[in-house]
């Protein structure tokens, strides 16, 4: 169960790429594109600095998913890890939107941008039911 867990975690990961691009591409008023905002500090690496805010959820999720056996629970834990990564990934990519950002103005990005999530949270989701739909059939 902790294989599945961890593959159906990784979604995390789609979820927060996919819902940085498609906010850009909205906040930015371009073309939907699957690069990733350049950060402020030199020598950053946007992928890689997307990943380490994913990382939490991810945890999160491996503990969590461990003791959930309902489908329904364990489809509401994922979707509230899935925000609370989305909200990292706004303190992360923020500073590449504009100057500053308080921690309101930070909530604010996040709920102009709700559309986007729901869009980026879909492969997720599918990847979450296709893997536990097999986890079940081979149990």
């Amino acid at each position: 169960m902790l294989t599945a867990r961890l593959l159906q975690g990784l979604g995390l990961i789609l979820v927060a790429y996919l819902f940085v691009c498609l906010m850009t591409a909205g906040l930015r008023q371009t073309g939907f594109s699957l690069e990733l905002p350049d950060l402020v500090e030199p020598d950053s690496n946007s992928a890689l600095e997307l990943l380490l805010f994913a990382v939490p959820g991810l945890l999160l999720f491996l503990l969590f998913g461990c003791f959930i056996r309902n489908r329904r629970t364990l489809i509401h834990t994922y979707v509230l890890l899935a925000i609370m990564v989305a909200q990292l990934q706004c303190l992360n990519f923020a500073e590449s939107y504009g100057s500053t950002w308080s921690g309101l103005e930070l909530v604010m990005l996040l709920g102009m941008n709700t559309h986007w999530l729901l869009l980026a949270l879909i492969p997720g989701l599918a990847l979450l039911l296709g893997i536990e739909q097999l986890r079940r059939q081979s149990a």
